[in-house]
């Protein structure tokens, strides 16, 4: 009797030792979260640092969560070369030093923000020939060296980096265009809608009268 009671007494100390092992091992305690999304050293261009992680634009809310860039807002999908979108505006941010390189297009029927804040970011230029309007901010040195083109739309065009906007701003066919661009800056010149006193300085500008039809 004794001995029995002794054999059963050491399976059930052997079951909760077993127990105590499982509990204590690092398996058990699951964390989602990769260390590929830690904000160290940065994020990408589509996510954004919310407590020490990466996570998507679109639902800053849930680590991890990758949104595609075609989420629906407002029951409009944002197109894939948005950063984020809001209403019927499309955000294209190239932050980081030679982001964008290839040619920087808005998508044809949106309100575009576009900024090249980084070094010879949007190295390619930007097209906003097909959308609704346009502001451009060319802040990185040398950003934005090829050719900044808008289409019929207002067009807004920064280019305060250093040596930005080499190609110059072609806005000529805009309704409405303003450009400001810092001494070294538009080396090609800009191309501002007609009249002539739309044009002053060598900048455009949307005066009130016949330099505004939108």
């Amino acid at each position: 009797m004794v001995t029995r009671f002794v054999s059963l007494a050491a399976v059930v100390i052997s079951g909760a030792a077993v127990a105590l092992v499982i509990a204590a091992s690092p398996g058990c305690s699951v964390d989602g979260r990769s260390d590929e999304f830690r904000c160290d050293p940065g994020c990408p261009t589509d996510r954004v640092c919310e407590g020490g992680w990466c996570v998507a634009r679109a639902d800053a809310s849930v680590v991890g969560d990758a949104t595609p860039a075609d989420a629906a807002v407002d029951g409009r999908p944002c197109p894939a070369g948005c950063s984020s979108c809001s209403a019927t505006t499309c955000t294209i941010s190239c932050g980081g030093d030679n982001a964008c390189l290839a040619p920087v297009v808005c998508p044809s029927g949106w309100t575009c923000l576009v900024q090249c804040t980084g070094d010879n970011s949007c190295a390619g230029g930007v097209r906003c020939s097909t959308a609704d309007q346009c502001t451009i901010e060319c802040g990185g040195n040398d950003s934005c060296a090829g050719e900044v083109r808008c289409g019929t739309g207002r067009c807004d065009a920064t280019c305060d980096g250093s040596s930005s906007c080499a190609q110059g701003v072609y806005c000529n066919d805009s309704c409405r265009c303003d450009t400001q661009c810092a001494p070294s800056a538009c080396a090609g010149g800009n191309n501002c809608p007609g009249p002539a006193q739309c044009e002053q300085s060598g900048e455009c500008t949307s005066q009130p009268g016949a330099c505004r039809s939108c």
